[in-house]
């Protein structure tokens, strides 16, 4: 028993007080006394005795006055009170009861028994003001694990409900005891409801637990997600059983896995599958249809020219760009699984959900054609359990054709084209990577083929891979192992034969495998990208040339070094501060002739007219490369700072036919009127070069003039005619 527990006895007879002061001090209690009911009131509001002892008749008012204004008092409203009541007063002591009394004791008192009913009602005070701690945090424990608890008495056939239901549902007007088994499965998700009502069916019927998680609507349209929980308790000896059960709200739960599984599984930029949850979805799909020996086709889907966009347009541009390709890839894949023509005999079936609850992938996660991004602009379509090959040229053609209609981008309309390779499922392979590899190989395939159509994939075409594959690898080494060169093909004036400069042309030598030219590797250059660092490089190289050439006094003013500038390079959004970098004496840039072709300068020619203007300010001279072959503007022409154009050599050598010998008359005629010199490539015979003379073509270069030479033998012509 605790000691020194305080006792407030309200009573006017000074002998009782007397008394009780001496029994009760010797048990440890701490005595307090008043003689009227005003004085004890205050006493106990003031003094919070932990026991009252409280005489029926006090001078000022009764013991049921004193007792009404304690237990509406907070600070003393659950303490224990004991009437002091006259002898077989019974009508008083239920007056005291209905007043709030804790107990009673008939005088005269017993000390004794007083003594134990003071300890006993101590006790009980106790055990009460515990258990309310523990319900208070249980509820409050309840409330930060958004816990809610119910029992089932199934034979009075009501629910209970803890007090935390209510902030679960988000209601108001419920009591615990009213909220019943329809008012809760009305607010179940629908969806959700025949599960949860089976499962409560089989714990009642046939006493099996369940835990499961559904989902609620809450009385303000919010919907959740809860851990349901329910078990029972049976009592042995009557054979009965009660309900019990809990929810949990687990919606922060569920998104964070959510997000947590959008991460794993899907492309964060389009929502698509992404290569690793493909992976996943498509070997369990190869594995069912080994066993049914169902024919599939994987697509291997790559936007032609991607970079091009992203360095002319940006990546921000180039990233919603590849948003609505999905979108439209995800329509016409939707269309065509619903189409009844593509139909196999037997639908392929859904596995069953995978047991990892965050990364899971569950039926809902598979259809029979499904679409994945696997990084940058490489897109997959894997057709599962078709008719024929027939259906995945059928839906290549239909893709090609939902991918031909222009994107809108930021009030830019952008034309793309793509190109699609096919590996079918058992005959090109029987799992996921080879089937990625094959369908990788064919889209190559259709890049060469032209671009923009799809290709089967044959095994003559894995050869042709290899080779490619080993020739990008080598490329990526080949500056840092100097292996690219450069040689130098002169440019002569043909009115005079007098040598005014050079074109720099690159080779390539690949140790045990030879010299490669650069129509073998600049297109592999480009479409992986390596032309930007060889560019750079090459910018690199005739600065410092240039350098040597100038200080050995070899230059003449008007002479020109010419170097073919790609797509890629002069879209770059740093083009100007790239070419400051590497021709950092401005004075040389007057020897440099950037060679573009039309294609090149037309793209977004509004834009590009900035770019030369910023490169004409720097005395970088440009020339217009092939000409004649694409398609140009004579508006912007005109206002492009271009000082020559070059003839593409197609023309030169074909100059018997009189429809080309007028196109070269008119380009030499259109150019003179514009200011603009022309230059005509690929002289390979006197007669050709007689006829250049005569239409007035003013600069000349090809192999009857003289072959590419080295550095060494370059610097030697240079030599001799400055000697001359």
């Amino acid at each position: 028993m605790k000691k020194n527990y305080r006792i407030l006895i309200i009573d006017d007879d000074p002998t009782l007080l007397l008394i009780a002061q001496k029994k009760l001090q010797t048990h440890g209690y701490q005595l307090l006394t008043a003689a009227t009911g005003e004085q004890g009131i205050a006493d106990a509001l003031e003094k919070s005795p932990d026991l009252l002892l409280l005489d029926y008749e006090l001078p000022d008012m009764t013991g049921l006055d004193v007792c009404n204004i304690l237990r509406n008092q907070p600070s003393y409203g659950a303490k224990p009170i004991l009437f002091i009541a006259g002898k077989n007063d019974y009508e008083s002591i239920d007056r005291a009861f209905q007043a709030g009394a804790t107990d009673f004791i008939i005088k005269p008192l017993n000390w004794p028994i007083l003594q134990y009913r003071i300890q006993y009602m101590l006790r009980a005070h106790e055990i009460q003001l515990s258990l309310l701690s523990s319900e208070a945090r249980l509820a409050k424990a309840q409330r930060l694990a958004k816990l809610v608890n119910w029992e089932y008495n199934h034979q009075e056939k009501n629910f209970q409900w803890s007090e935390t239901f209510k902030e679960l549902f988000e209601i108001n007007d419920y009591g615990s005891q009213n909220f019943n088994l329809a008012d809760f499965t009305k607010r179940v998700f629908p969806d959700d409801l025949y599960q949860l009502e089976n499962s409560i069916q089989n714990l009642i019927q046939r006493q099996l637990p369940f835990e499961i998680e559904h989902r609620i609507i809450t009385d303000q349209g919010l919907e959740k997600v809860v851990l349901h929980v329910g078990h029972f308790i049976k009592n042995e000896l009557n054979n009965h059983c009660d309900y019990i059960g809990t929810l949990q709200d687990i919606t922060e739960r569920i998104q964070s896995e959510n997000k947590i599984r959008s991460l794993a599984y899907f492309d964060s930029l389009t929502g698509l599958k992404n290569r690793e949850s493909f992976i996943t979805v498509l070997n369990t799909a190869l594995a069912e249809n080994k066993k049914n020996h169902s024919t599939s086709a994987l697509l291997f889907i790559d936007l032609d020219d991607f970079k091009h966009i992203n360095d002319t347009l940006g990546h921000d541009v180039g990233d919603l760009l590849l948003c609505k390709i999905s979108e439209r890839l995800k329509n016409c894949v939707r269309t065509a699984e619903n189409d009844q023509q593509f139909a196999p005999d037997n639908s392929r079936k859904s596995p069953s959900a995978y047991s990892d609850k965050v990364n899971k992938l569950s039926p809902l996660d598979m259809s029979r054609f499904d679409l994945a991004r696997l990084g940058g602009d490489e897109f997959t379509v894997f057709l599962s359990d078709i008719q024929d090959n027939k259906v995945a040229a059928t839906v290549s053609h239909r893709l090609l054709q939902a991918l031909n209609i222009p994107f809108t981008l930021n009030n830019h309309e952008v034309f793309v084209s793509f190109s699609i390779g096919i590996a079918l499922f058992p005959n090109d392979g029987d799992n996921v990577q080879q089937l990625l590899k094959n369908a990788d190989v064919a889209m190559y395939h259709a890049k060469e083929c032209g671009k923009n159509n799809f290709q089967f994939y044959q095994r003559s075409m894995s050869d042709k891979s290899l080779y490619r594959l080993s020739l990008e690898s080598d490329l990526r080494n080949a500056l840092s192992n100097n292996e690219l060169y450069l040689v130098y093909q002169p440019l002569y004036q043909l009115a005079n034969d007098r040598l005014i400069g050079c074109e720099a042309l690159l080779r390539w030598k690949r140790p045990e495998k030879g010299l490669l030219m650069p129509e073998k590797f600049i297109p592999l250059a480009e479409q992986t990208g390596q032309i930007l660092v060889i560019g750079q490089w090459l910018f690199e190289q005739i600065s410092k040339i240039l350098e040597q050439w100038l200080s050995a006094d070899l230059l003449n003013e008007d002479f020109k070094i010419a170097v073919n500038v790609s797509s890629l390079q002069f879209h770059q959004a740093n083009i100007i501060d790239k070419v400051k970098s590497s021709f950092v004496d401005k004075s040389l840039n007057q020897y440099v002739t950037f060679e573009l072709t039309e294609t090149v300068m037309m793209q977004n020619a509004a834009q590009n007219l900035t770019k030369l203007n910023l490169l004409s300010d720097l005395h970088i001279n440009l020339s217009i490369d092939d000409f004649g072959t694409g398609y140009s503007s004579l508006s912007y022409l005109h206002q492009f700072p271009v000082k020559s154009v070059k003839i593409d050599r197609s023309f030169i050598i074909q100059m018997e036919n009189e429809d080309l010998i007028n196109i070269v008359k008119a380009i030499i005629a259109m150019a003179h009127g514009m200011n603009i010199k022309v230059v005509a490539e690929g002289i390979e015979n006197q007669q050709q070069l007689d006829f250049l003379k005569q239409l007035g073509c003013d600069i000349g270069q090809g192999f009857f003039l003289s072959e590419p030479l080295s550095l060494s033998e370059f610097q030697t012509l240079l030599q001799q005619h400055r000697s001359t």
